[in-house]
């Protein structure tokens, strides 16, 4: 058995959508974080809020900021669930297009961050349409997005989602259904446990899926509510067990995106550093 450490452990960011990025990236410094999960989003960064020609001196400096602080971005995640007009398995093909585009573009920008990763997702199609035509259009769209990562040297990982966030990708299997279609070793497994304690699942089930698992969003929740760590009942010890019963080397994100953390950020991240450097599982590597 390979104890975790707490150099793996880093945070996203989501957190911090109603503050600064400065205040942001202070804030996970000062926790004893050194990792990032960067959540691609106003008002912080996105496809959305940043003009084009402007884009290349934007990433530059949020990189610059984040080497100021001694933090590094562990992955970066664009958001592109339904509050955002991304999917690359809409219907729409004008949709499609113009998602698969932006995607391309948060590609680029996760190599100049120097991101380890870029996150990856399916999409998601109309519940009254058939689920697999959208699954489909899911699939060739993240087959050319990873022939186009692969170009420049950028590996992405996708994770499951929740049934209301994704109907084409919600538990193990319908995820091992993608990864297994696009057969590219620049797009691999992470596990999000609060989704995968929706779905009734555990990491063992996942290591009896996939080969290798290369990232893990963890959280607690009630199963769900990406909550931080002691404010659900999840039974995060036993998935940290079995991340070392498996020798896991990757990188944890807490994944703490719940709107009662919103108005005070910084004590959530606080708490939840403080349950990683007191955790008896998890090696102080500082």
């Amino acid at each position: 058995m390979k104890p975790l450490k707490f150099s793996q452990f880093g945070i996203m960011s989501v957190g911090y959508q109603q503050y600064s990025l400065e205040y942001c990236f202070d804030s996970i410094a000062d926790s004893g974080l050194k990792y990032v999960d960067f959540w691609g989003g106003a008002t912080h960064y996105c496809a959305f809020d940043t003009p084009v020609d402007k884009r290349q001196t934007k990433v530059q400096n949020i990189r610059k900021m984040l080497d100021e602080r001694n933090l590094r971005m562990s992955v970066f995640t664009a958001e592109q669930l339904c509050l955002y007009p991304i999917n690359v398995a809409s219907s729409n093909p004008y949709v499609r297009k113009n998602s698969m585009d932006i995607v391309k573009r948060y590609i680029e920008d996760t190599k100049e961050f120097g991101a380890d990763y870029y996150f990856a997702q399916m999409g998601y199609g109309l519940f009254d349409e058939d689920t697999e035509l959208a699954r489909g259009r899911a699939v060739e769209a993240l087959r050319e997005i990873t022939e186009y990562a692969q170009s420049l040297g950028v590996k992405m990982v996708m994770e499951q989602l929740q049934m209301y966030e994704s109907n084409i990708c919600y538990d193990r299997e319908t995820l091992r259904t993608l990864i297994d279609a696009v057969n590219s070793p620049y797009l691999t497994a992470c596990v999000d446990c609060v989704a995968a304690a929706a779905a009734g699942e555990t990491i063992e089930d996942y290591y009896q899926t996939f080969e290798k698992i290369n990232h893990v969003h963890l959280a607690d929740g009630a199963p769900t509510g990406h909550l931080v760590p002691g404010d659900g009942s999840n039974p995060l010890q036993t998935y940290i067990m079995s991340l070392e019963e498996h020798e896991f080397s990757g990188s944890v994100t807490m994944e703490i995106n719940n709107q009662i953390y919103f108005d005070d950020p910084d004590k959530a991240t606080k708490r939840t550093a403080n349950w990683i450097l007191e955790n008896p599982l998890i090696e102080d590597d500082r």
